[in-house]
């Protein structure tokens, strides 16, 4: 009877003792290495790598938090991974390693949105001026070479129900890589020219030949025959839009500091696609191991 206790009493210890693991030593430099060591020589390459990436995370968490917290600064990066791994062992290791994997991704995801939330608010005052602008509506029609001079003719149509005798356009160009290849000219409304309610006026504006050729080479001047509606066929991208009126006594106006430009455009669709691949894709430690073949 004796004997079955003992022999119970061994198989109840056994396990713990088998899932017992070495932790880390903190306190010295060498404690650390022969602790660091004796944990490693308990695993195989995969196991090997795997902790020596963890301590490399460890390594960029101490970075991150010295640099952000100043009661940090005095310690080494050395140190700190130390006193935070002091006591710790193989498993405990791999949860820190994981937090600030996490906590990086979920940074950059916190940033992302920052820098888009400042280029969606412009966007939203741009988009909500233009729908008001909208009203008189501009189409470009043509580009035509007329005594040395290079002019775009744009019509604008008053798509309200009301006469529009204050408001501004502007009509200009530039290269399909960039608007700013190109220029624009501002047209406000002439003495007693007014806009009826459906009606469509052509306006046109007209920019010097030798200065247009020197300020945009992805353009094909070369190749341009006039008159042309084709304005893709040579690179030409037309900048035409209504950018001040006053409609029902309230005066709408769209600055050029309100404008998305074509790069922040681009920019805000790449921070979109990057913040969804962000989301869909949270890392975890193991996700830094090179996939041997």
């Amino acid at each position: 009877m004796k004997w079955n206790r003992y022999l119970l009493l061994i198989l109840m210890v056994s396990p713990v003792l088998g899932f017992s693991q070495d932790s880390f030593k903190g306190g010295s430099k060498e404690k650390f290495e022969e602790s660091k060591q004796k944990i490693a020589a308990g695993l195989d390459a995969a196991g090997k790598e795997k902790l020596e990436i963890a301590l490399r995370v460890l390594a960029m968490s101490a970075i991150y938090d010295r640099d952000h917290q100043s009661q940090l600064r005095k310690q080494s990066f050395d140190e700190l991974v130390r006193r935070r791994l002091n006591g710790k062992d193989l498993a405990e290791t791999y949860a820190l390693a994981n937090d600030y994997v996490k906590a990086d991704h979920q940074r950059k995801i916190d940033k992302l949105e920052k820098e888009m939330s400042v280029l969606e608010a412009k966007k939203q005052k741009s988009d909500a001026l233009k729908a008001k602008l909208s009203v008189l509506k501009a189409k470009p029609l043509r580009v035509d070479s007329l005594n040395g001079a290079f002019v775009i003719f744009c019509a604008f149509t008053n798509e309200s129900d009301q006469v529009l005798t204050t408001y501004e356009t502007v009509i200009g160009y530039g290269s399909t890589q960039d608007l700013n290849d190109g220029w624009s000219g501002i047209k406000g409304a002439e003495d007693g020219v007014v806009f009826a309610p459906k009606e469509t006026k052509i306006l046109s504006s007209a920019f010097s030949f030798a200065t247009v050729k020197e300020n945009s080479h992805v353009i094909d001047w070369q190749g341009m025959k006039f008159p042309s509606t084709d304005f893709a066929a040579y690179n030409l991208a037309m900048d035409c839009y209504t950018s001040m009126l006053v409609l029902k006594g309230v005066k709408y106006e769209l600055k050029n500091e309100d404008r998305l430009s074509p790069k922040e455009e681009q920019d805000l669709s790449k921070y979109r696609s990057s913040l969804d691949q962000l989301k869909t894709n949270i890392p975890v430690l193991d996700d830094l191991i090179v996939k041997k073949p």
